[in-house]
């Protein structure tokens, strides 16, 4: 029985859960004050009195509620599960480190499960507030952008990691789509919702997250393909399916041109090239050490001594040999802008482009042009270079079959129970008794939640993970809803290429919407055969 309270407890309620949804995407301190705020708000709201006596029966009351909902304790014990991970841990500083910042995943369900639902006008408020808030960091970010402010797209998310953000956009868009045909709007109202749907997926590709965008294929090829077994109608049938075949053909065929086009440059015959620069010395046509990159044989016109002399008049970060720092990077941004490696290409360079060399930058088109082919270019240059040196370094894809190898290291030592709560100094072992090629500053954790899990809790971990997951859906078929299952696949997708949990936004917006979608709006009898 979930102690009452009137029209103030309520607008106090939605003022925090609206401070949380706004500092998703802006402030990891507005996530903490706003979970301290409404842990506050759930131990004195209803109170009939502020004695000592008052406020513990106040506490016990709504702690009743809690562990009367066996959806929300099941979601709080995975919090429970690093708790007990706790006696066998060897990691004690990374250990508590973990349970600070995963504490939403307790007092989260905690709290959400034992306060009145809202009605369904603030229960859409709550939503817009936080889909607006993401669309107020992506315009900052554009900014960024526009002004060609940063060395790495990753740069533009200004308040949380990128991952996080794109997640943010990618469940931003579905429940767009979701108003667009469950809501009455008006038509202005329903052109600003197609106006955002296309600025997120641009964002999106922006940031070139290949993961966003392979969820979003997979979920809308999961929705149309839901709708095809339930439509009755032969043409909507017939459309849906010419919508699938269009959405997984663009999703093989798009990458595969761009690695065809990258592995197929066009033929060159040496011998009809240039032999001497301008200044009379000689070309060197080097195709083995640097390959090929977009769809350009990297080493074709390179005068050594001659770029770098050039380079080391207009440039502070001198370079004095082939083998030393920046040495590659200026030679394949050369390339990127089709110009020879020598001293006309280095006069050709604005001092935009000199001051990205010095950053780092090795391709022209990783500032000017962002986007998915971008990405995959990136990743056919991580690929070329751990195929010939096993060198992962840099490269986000290839480092991550790095964390994969070394996970599965540790979980082979400790597969039943794991090695406890607390995770860093394991990897940190691993990594150094391996003699690992990762530099210290790429020595990371799993970038895969359930092998998060399993590293630290073994496969009874895991096993009881997925459980607390899936239950709610299981045990109420109420929480069968559009919403709430596009948030549970889009989530658990994400899994796959990022150890959510381990950050306190990951967390956070897990655990948020995990509890908020489900406790905080009154279930629909409609299942998602109704709600969709």
């Amino acid at each position: 029985m979930k102690v009452e309270y009137g029209k103030t407890g309520t607008y106090f309620y939605l003022v925090g859960l609206i401070l949380m949804v706004v500092s998703l995407p802006t402030s990891r301190f507005g996530l903490s004050l706003s979970l301290f705020y409404l842990l506050l708000l759930w131990i004195f709201l209803g109170l009939k009195s502020f004695s000592f006596k008052g406020i513990c029966y106040n506490i016990k009351t709504r702690f009743t509620d809690f562990l009367h909902n066996k959806v929300a304790v099941v979601m709080a014990s995975v919090y429970v599960m690093h708790l007990i991970g706790l006696i066998y841990t060897y990691d004690y500083p990374s250990a508590f480190h973990d349970l600070r910042i995963k504490l939403p995943l307790l007092l989260i369900p905690l709290v959400l499960s034992s306060m009145k639902p809202l009605n369904s006008k603030q229960f859409d408020m709550v939503l817009w507030f936080f889909i607006a808030s993401v669309f107020f960091v992506t315009v900052l970010g554009t900014i960024k952008f526009l002004r060609r402010d940063f060395v790495d797209v990753r740069e533009l998310s200004l308040f949380i990691n990128y991952i996080r953000l794109s997640l943010c956009m990618v469940f931003s868009i579905f429940m767009l789509g979701y108003y667009l045909v469950k809501r009455n709007y008006s038509l202005v109202v329903k052109s600003i919702i197609v106006f955002l749907i296309i600025w997120f997926f641009w964002q999106i590709t922006i940031f070139e997250s290949i993961t966003s965008i392979l969820i979003i294929a997979a979920l809308c090829f999961v929705l149309m393909m839901y709708y095809v077994f339930r439509s009755t109608k032969t043409n909507v049938k017939i459309c849906l399916v010419v919508a699938i075949v269009v959405v997984v053909a663009a999703v093989i065929y798009f990458p595969y041109k761009v690695v065809k086009d990258y592995l197929n440059p066009a033929k060159v015959d040496v011998a009809q090239l240039d032999t001497h620069t301008k200044l009379g010395n000689p070309y060197v046509f080097d195709t083995i050490r640097f390959g090929v990159e977009d769809a350009r044989y990297v080493g074709l016109y390179l005068s050594k001594k001659e770029m770098l002399d050039a380079w080391n008049k207009r440039s502070v970060k001198k370079i004095k040999h082939e083998w030393a720092d920046g040495y590659d990077a200026l030679v394949r941004y050369l390339t990127s802008k089709d110009l020879r490696k020598d001293a006309e290409g280095v006069s050709q360079l604005s001092d935009d482009d000199i001051k990205n060399i010095e950053n780092g930058i090795a391709n022209y088109n990783y500032i000017e042009n962002p986007g998915f082919k971008t990405r995959i270019m990136k990743v056919m240059v991580g690929y070329e270079k751990y195929k010939r040196s096993g060198d992962a370094n840099g490269s986000s894809v290839f480092q991550r079959v790095e964390y994969i190898k070394a996970s599965f290291g540790i979980i082979k030592d400790s597969p039943v129970f794991g090695v406890g709560t607390g995770i860093i100094k394991p990897f940190a072992d691993y990594y150094e008794n391996t003699d690992s090629k990762l530099r210290p500053e790429y020595r990371l954790r799993s970038h895969n939640q359930y092998l998060a899990i399993t590293v630290a809790f073994g496969v009874v971990g895991l096993l009881w993970f997925l459980f607390s997951i899936f239950y709610p859906i299981i045990a109420d078929k109420r929480n069968r809803n559009y919403l709430y299952l596009v948030f549970l696949f889009i989530i658990m997708m994400s899994m796959f290429t990022d150890d959510t949990l381990e950050t306190q936004v990951g967390a956070t917006l897990f655990t948020f919407f995990n509890s908020f979608l489900i406790f905080c709006h009154e279930p629909s009898s409609e299942s998602i055969s109704k709600d969709c």
